[in-house]
């Protein structure tokens, strides 16, 4: 069963994936927007930011713009970094949600 802290806020973020430029021997990483998830938001015992979603995101992709249910933006200037993906199982053992770790994505977009 998950703890009810975990489901107490619903948010929206926007979401950018990752491509890797190869160009000669330099590689360069590009963002770019794919679009919007709902998402809820929240910490764990250790304070690391957690994320949950029906879906799951690639490791290395960021959410950004993260706006509660009024549409109101927190965090302003924030982006988050996924680095974690664990599957969320239920009772008859198939994948009800994800659960993702981020930590703050210091680089631009």
């Amino acid at each position: 069963m998950k703890p009810m802290g975990y489901e107490r806020y619903k948010y929206s973020g926007d979401v950018y994936k990752y491509v890797r430029k190869v160009v000669g021997d330099t590689s360069e990483l590009k963002y770019y927007f794919a679009g919007t998830i709902s998402i809820k938001v929240g910490t764990d015992k250790t304070q690391r930011t957690i994320i949950h979603a029906e879906e799951p995101l690639e490791i290395g992709t960021i959410i950004s713009n993260i706006k509660d249910a009024n549409k109101n933006l927190i965090l302003e200037n924030t982006n988050w970094q996924i680095n974690n993906l664990q599957p969320i199982f239920n009772a008859f053992a198939t994948v009800e949600s994800y659960r993702m770790a981020a930590t703050k994505y210091q680089g631009t977009l």
